[in-house]
């Protein structure tokens, strides 16, 4: 606990605020229209603020204390105000107000004082600025408050541990090595400052637009108010109006970006350790999968597969032969995944080829006057990339190549946030990062690299955040080292003003950036990118799994808010080492836990070096049945997952998701934590306490099918469910069509020559999404097949509607099963079909 007692007050400086507004200037609805210009400038006496009207659901606002607003960054996340389309809109000048109306929402800025609140077209208002203080700085921080509204709740913020509700608490955008986090935990190793706010009816979004130290107080310091503040020197924020969370989601990835397809594979069963540290060991843990009948798909190598800890090395000695090693895992079914850091080993004149090019190209981080930066991982004395560069990306996602080459087909970035010691691991340092003023990033205004115009987020830096050097990395252990003069940078590239302070938020998704297009350019097919770290946008490089976990029951229970939370930020491809990371799962633990992983997007088992291992047969024969069970249904229900990473690479939508995603005005839901959808027609109700075999489950309104038994509920109800270790309590929609395949070992063992669509009834539609699962879709090869269901009295009519799409699917049989009623099968051939079942006569 805090120590309350015996410290001296602090005193804060006073907040100045925005004033009232003095000028108004905007272009008529005529000159908008032609030259796409969409904004309305406030002068509020020496501040200027801005309301861009980007969609008819999207408005950014923009304060600039001092009346300079900040050029865009060549790292921006969001999309440039210039690419939205143009649309109508209104702006009525009164004395006492500017109104804004477009056809979704009302935005209302009051003159006196500048307030600002939004009003959906009912007139209820979100997003009010508080009356007491709106908008206000002072220095080193720029800050807004809002109210909270009367049963309004909180989602999103990215990573985060505790409950799936945020009304009350603090969360901090500064990306941490969040090493043996809890319940209590804010820094994490994401920095998404993102998220939306609900209540019956309405919903709104909030993505504050800046990459310096960053928070939200939701309500913690003062109730019925919350707070976002930076440390940067411009408050920049956009305002996504719903009002459900799909729609919020959709507005958001857009302007953000969406995940890509991944490689079918990836959705199937990851095996990892820290590590499998020998050619030996891996051979063997694939052999074990393969005979016990456990499908598996991927096998991730960790740290010791390298010389010494050097990246983009091989141990000659426990790997000698990698590119071998790939060959024979990929004749077996394995996809083979390596970690790589971005600490490089400090080693002048060793012939270390990534250190060597590193240096003589000065891509590595410096201090201030030039020196370089240096600091302890897994290598000892380190240098680090600046991957705020595109010439350093270019550079790293190249050093790929030496992987790709041999097989490997995915990566794992890892210590990205850059996690670092101020000595060598084990001589008990602190954890530091880059000095706060060190030069980051390319030489003026660049472009994102989407194609589609400059991605931008720009902010400014004013002021430090406070904390002691070992906190905030300002003595980082390179003072006085004669041994690097020689390494003194002569011509700085650095001839901006972008340091530390303002891109240590981007480090991890810069990395990921980096590794991302480095694939794409040396592999024919989709990879596979994982990362640790990462900031707003990173869906649209990596998936994430959420660090060093547990293997502690509360961990298992945290780690369905954490994926929700996660997947209302916008990131879907998200996962929990299964098991727990650190510590000694039980076998109950385990079985409980491979349950819930079934469930996660990313489905990857994991432990620590120091722990017992952790693979599906070393708890028993029990257990590993539970575990053969719970990955053949996640293998049986690829279709269904797949077509769920479609929709997110499509719309933005989370893959795993709270009840209150589809119920947003179900009051039952807001704080309903352990139980998760599984797209839209999924719903399961985990155990994650110790000699648990009864939970209660709450069913929201409409029907719902007991997924073992068939039981038929009618919601809104709660019901008391028996769940023996061997079951998760799992429940179907009514309406429900759910395409499934064969158990196959691995994704691509064989083509699956049969599709069995799992129908309840009920009255739905459904879009079934088919490629090859391995090329990008951008060539247009791909299906789309239309299925419906409706149900009226006892008859149930399914259409399966003709394919369309380039892509030709090999022969297969369908089976329609109308679960409880009974089925019809045939050879697909790409047509329409049309049943009629009755419950009369099943």
């Amino acid at each position: 606990m805090p120590q309350y007692f015996g410290k001296l007050p602090t005193t804060n400086q006073p907040w100045t605020t925005i004033g009232s507004v003095q000028g108004v200037h905007w272009r008529d609805c005529a000159e908008r229209s032609a030259k796409g210009d969409r904004t309305i400038d406030f002068d509020c006496g020496n501040s200027r603020l801005k309301i861009s009207v980007l969609a008819p659901n999207l408005l950014r606002v923009r304060l600039a204390p001092t009346g300079e607003f900040i050029p865009r960054r060549a790292w921006a996340v969001a999309l440039d105000d210039s690419q939205w389309p143009t649309f109508p809109f209104e702006v009525q000048d009164t004395e006492a107000a500017v109104e804004i109306t477009t056809e979704q929402i009302r935005i209302c800025l009051q003159k006196q004082e500048s307030r600002i609140v939004c009003f959906d077209k009912a007139n209820r208002p979100f997003a009010q600025d508080n009356l007491d203080m709106g908008m206000g700085w002072r220095l080193g921080a720029v800050a807004a408050w809002k109210q909270i509204a009367a049963d309004e709740h909180f989602y999103g913020f990215g990573e985060r541990t505790g409950f799936l509700d945020k009304l009350s608490e603090v969360k901090t955008n500064w990306t941490t090595d969040a090493l043996d986090y809890d319940a209590l935990t804010d820094e994490m190793y994401q920095a998404i400052p993102f998220f939306m706010a609900l209540r019956p009816d309405v919903g709104y979004g909030i993505f504050f637009n800046t990459t310096f130290w960053s928070q939200f107080d939701i309500g913690a310091e003062k109730p019925g108010v919350w707070k976002m503040e930076t440390r940067g020197d411009e408050l920049d924020y956009y305002i996504i109006y719903g009002p459900e969370p799909a729609d919020i989601l959709r507005t958001y990835t857009q302007l953000t970006g969406r995940m890509p397809l991944p490689p079918k594979w990836a959705l199937g069963y990851h095996q990892c350790r820290w590590s499998y540290e020998s050619e030996t060991v891996v051979r063997e843990l694939a052999r074990e999968f393969r005979q016990r009948q456990i499908p598996c798909d991927v096998i991730h190598l960790d740290i010791d597969y390298m010389r010494g800890y050097r990246v983009f090395t091989w141990s000659p000695q426990r790997f000698p032969d990698p590119a071998k090693l790939v060959s024979d895992l990929a004749k077996d079914g394995f996809k083979t995944v390596t970690i790589i850091d971005p600490g490089v080993k400090y080693e002048p004149e060793a012939n270390y080829h990534v250190f060597d090019q590193g240096i003589n190209h000065d891509y590595f981080v410096r201090k201030a006057d030039g020196r370089l930066f240096h600091g302890y991982v897994w290598p000892e004395k380190s240098v680090f990339p600046d991957f705020l560069r595109s010439d350093v990306r270019q550079w790293w996602g190249d050093l790929q190549k030496s992987l790709t080459d041999i097989g490997i087909a995915g990566i794992w970035n890892d210590m990205n946030e850059p996690a670092i010691d101020n000595r060598p691991f084990g001589d008990g340092g602190e954890k530091i990062w880059f000095p706060l003023d060190a030069p980051q990033g390319d030489e003026g205004i660049g472009d994102w690299g989407l194609g589609t115009g400059d991605w931008g987020l720009g902010t400014g830096e004013l002021g430090a955040p406070s904390g002691d050097k070992g906190q905030w990395g300002l003595g980082t252990g390179d003072e006085g080292d004669e041994g690097e003069k020689e390494f003194k940078i002569q011509n700085s590239k650095f001839k901006n003003d972008v340091t530390h302070l303002e891109v240590h938020n981007l480090y991890g998704l810069m990395m990921a950036r980096a590794c991302a297009e480095g694939l794409q350019r040396h592999r024919q097919e989709r990879s596979f990118v994982l990362t640790r770290s990462g900031y707003a946008g990173v869906q649209r490089w990596s998936s994430v799994w959420m660090g060093d976990n547990q293997s502690l029951w509360e961990h298992l229970e945290m780690s369905l808010p954490m994926l929700c939370n996660m997947g209302l930020s916008g990131v879907g491809f998200v996962g929990c080492d299964i098991g727990g990371f650190a510590g000694n799962a039980t076998a109950e633990l385990f079985a409980r836990w491979m349950q819930v992983g079934m469930l996660y997007p990313l489905m990857r088992g994991h432990s620590a070096m120091s722990t017992a291992r952790h693979e599906p047969w070393v708890f028993g024969d029990r257990t590993e049945n539970i575990c053969r069970e719970y990955i053949n249904l996640r293998y049986q229900l690829l279709p269904y997952i797949y077509n769920l990473f479609w929709e997110a690479a499509q719309t933005g939508a989370p893959i795993l998701r709270p009840l209150v995603y589809h119920f947003a005005c179900d009051r039952t839901t807001y704080t309903l934590y352990d139980q998760v959808l599984l797209g839209a027609s999924l719903m399961a109700a985990p155990i994650y306490r110790p000699g648990v075999e009864y939970r209660a489950v709450y069913l929201p309104a409409g029907t719902w099918y007991d997924w073992w038994s068939n039981e038929r509920y009618q919601g809104p109800t709660h019901i008391l469910t028996h769940a023996p270790l061997e079951k998760m309590p799992l429940f179907v929609r009514g309406g429900a069509i759910i395409p499934m395949q064969p158990v196959r070992q691995y994704v691509d063992e064989q083509p699956i020559d049969q599709l069995h669509l799992r129908i309840w009834p009920g009255n739905n539609e459904y879009v079934l999404f088919e490629d090859d699962g391995k090329n990008d879709a951008e060539n247009q090869n791909f299906s789309l097949r239309k299925i419906t269901v409706s149900t009226q009295a006892n008859q149930t009519i399914v259409e399966i509607h003709q394919r369309e799409g380039n892509w030709k699917q090999p022969q297969r049989e369908v089976i329609v099963e109308l679960v409880g009623v009974g089925e019809k099968s045939f050879t697909d051939d790409g047509g329409s079909y049309r049943w009629e079942f009755s419950e009369i006569d099943a």
